[in-house]
């Protein structure tokens, strides 16, 4: 067969293909704009169905195993939601269970869900261990560790280390020094802490085990507690 045969076999095959999936259409425009599936509005515009609406971006890195680097992209969630889509570093959406899951076994990855109202990120450990790390609800309220954040801004399960925490205070507990605060009898003090085992003004260990401490409001009651002790010392 002549070299034009062979061009043109070929262009005709490339054209029976196109028109074989008539439903998809591959555009480049004279203005730049790539079209995948569609007619671009954009420099890429690349549309697909709920199972196929992904876009990767493969490095060989060092060409290894190990210094390979995936970043996937996805516009859907099949086996999750409709709505949501995502960004994955080694982490690939797809069909069946494990929806979210590392292309490269090798290898730990991370990914971040953008849902309807509702950001999530993830870490997939390199044993398979999916991780939420943290999370952003459609009331602006974070949580770390947790996706229940209740009604706090922040909700954190697990520790907090910090140089310093700053608690805007909303009153302080000099008052005990007026002329007019009313100073507990001592006698009276003892009864109370006899009946109740704890101090007047003061959460009992029940209170603090179902609802917790305000930090700025119990710092106010322990000083409180000191500035008492000290008018006593000083009667």
């Amino acid at each position: 067969m002549s070299k034009m045969k062979k061009i043109i076999v070929c262009i005709a095959s490339i054209l029976l293909t196109m028109n074989s999936y008539s439903q998809s259409t591959n555009i480049l425009e004279q203005n730049g704009n790539v079209g995948i599936g569609i007619n671009p509005q954009h420099k890429l515009h690349i549309q697909g169905t709920h199972y196929n609406s992904q876009f990767l971006l493969h490095s060989l890195g060092g060409g290894t195993s190990e210094r390979m680097a995936d970043l996937f992209l996805w516009a859907s969630e099949p086996g999750l939601t409709y709505s949501g889509t995502g960004i994955g570093n080694n982490v690939i959406n797809v069909s069946t269970t494990p929806y979210l899951r590392r292309i490269n076994n090798t290898r730990g990855g991370s990914y971040i869900r953008l849902l309807d109202g509702e950001i999530k990120m993830n870490i997939i450990k390199t044993d398979g261990h999916d991780i939420n790390t943290i999370s952003i609800n459609n009331s602006g309220n974070v949580g770390i560790g947790t996706t229940t954040t209740g009604t706090h801004k922040l909700a954190v399960n697990g520790t907090i280390g910090a140089r310093e925490i700053k608690v805007e205070a909303t009153g302080w507990s000099d008052f005990v020094f007026e002329d007019d605060y009313e100073l507990k009898d001592l006698v009276k003090v003892e009864a109370f802490i006899k009946e109740n085992n704890h101090l007047p003004d003061v959460p009992s260990e029940k209170e603090v085990l179902e609802n917790g401490i305000q930090l700025g409001e119990m710092d106010a009651k322990l000083l409180q507690k000191i500035e008492e002790l000290t008018l006593y010392l000083i009667k």
